[in-house]
């Protein structure tokens, strides 16, 4: 990166100009994040001096300190809370349960809670005890009392934390839901349980098949947020060139997706949420599009407990924020996704144009190898 100090000297690919301006030249990238980059699940524990951009925690909180008192779960428990978590994709929704699961910890809430929105059938497959009923409205939550503290859900506003460790090292709360849960955790002002990955599971009573593969390529934008049922593939073309196994491989797509012939492919067009549920658990790894269904499978779980690696590939939005944090759920992303990771930018929010990057933040430029090599390396195929 060039210097910016007060040297004047210029470093490689730059040029000087008038009045002591710097001018970098265009085949430099100042701010390189690298080529296309794969994450583990699980916690970010991390170098001060890698930490992405965010603002510390008032209290250390892996140390057991707790927020600043202020009266609010106090106040939740005796009047009763509801959680609108709005009417948008069904990724917004899901992840902002992390919400209803920090009230619930901060009321001590017994009984049953109560659901009204479009998606019945699948909230009575989530693990949080919870009675259902379908309306047009937002997707809202309620604690069953007969007054009730509302809290909004709007994935935009929850930034992310740094809790100090120790001298060298921070953990990044960068994954949605924990923004949500210590937000919550303020607001309330009392310490929660959860240390990371606050998301209530959805269950399944399907069992794993080995060496089963499910890509999602199912998308609200499958102009920009879509690898493609092209390129996916070309990924079951790797995994069966490289390791000889019984494969079998399902393809979900768009309700409106274009008709696809391809026989290696058992292809899912338009499946309802809850149904998929059932498909990710009989598989032992999920790939897909950052969005909605592909989140619901790293909450699958099946009646073991256990639930399919998941690797979600991100091209225009962070690969740190759009993730349940849990720790088989695992990215691949761009460098531009890379770039929102490192400054906690939203495109929606920050109103960014992922087009103006090019190459850089262009999903399909994922090499099938590199994804086929992590699915490799996660499930521990060699």
């Amino acid at each position: 990166m060039p210097d910016r100090g007060h040297h004047r000297r210029c470093s490689p690919g730059v040029a000087a100009l008038g009045g002591g301006a710097v001018h970098a030249d265009a085949s430099v990238n100042p701010w390189a994040t690298g080529t296309v980059t794969q994450h583990l699940g699980g916690r970010r524990i991390v170098a001060r001096t890698h930490a992405p951009l965010g603002r510390c925690l008032p209290y250390r909180r892996a140390a057991g300190e707790g927020p600043e008192a202020t009266g609010g779960a106090e106040a939740v428990s005796s009047l009763g809370w509801s959680v609108v978590l709005g009417n948008r994709g069904l990724g917004d929704v899901i992840l902002a349960l992390a919400l209803v699961r920090a009230l619930g910890h901060a009321s001590e809430h017994e009984g049953e809670l109560r659901y009204r929105g479009p998606r019945p059938r699948l909230m009575q497959r989530c693990r949080l005890p919870m009675s259902t009923s379908r309306s047009n409205s937002p997707h809202i939550v309620h604690s069953g009392h007969n007054e009730e503290l509302t809290f909004h859900a709007h994935p935009e506003k929850p930034q992310a934390w740094l809790d100090v460790l120790d001298g060298e090292h921070v953990e990044a709360h960068s994954a949605l839901p924990m923004r949500y849960y210590l937000a919550a955790e303020q607001t309330l002002g009392v310490r929660l349980p959860a240390d990371h990955a606050p998301l209530p599971g959805f269950t399944s009573a399907e069992r794993e098949r080995p060496f089963h593969v499910v890509f999602v390529s199912a998308t609200s934008w499958p102009t920009r947020k879509d690898y493609g049922a092209d390129g996916f593939a070309l990924v079951t073309q790797v995994l069966t060139d490289q390791i000889a196994a019984p494969w079998s491989f399902t393809l979900i797509t768009s309700r409106d997706a274009e008709p696809i012939q391809r026989p290696d492919l058992d292809i899912l067009t338009g499946p309802n949420a809850v149904d998929c549920l059932d498909v990710f658990a009989s598989a032992e790894v999920v790939i897909g599009n950052d969005t909605g269904l592909t989140h619901l499978a790293a909450l699958t779980e099946r009646s073991d407990g256990t639930g399919p690696q998941v690797i979600g590939l991100y091209g225009r939005h962070a690969h740190t924020k759009w993730t349940t944090g849990a720790d088989r759920h695992h990215a691949i992303a761009t460098p531009f996704s890379q770039m929102l990771a490192a400054a906690d930018r939203c495109p929606v929010r920050d109103r960014l144009d992922d087009t103006l990057w090019s190459a850089s933040a262009d999903l399909t430029g994922i090499p099938a190898e590199r994804i086929a090599e992590f699915a490799t390396q996660v499930m521990g195929w060699r």
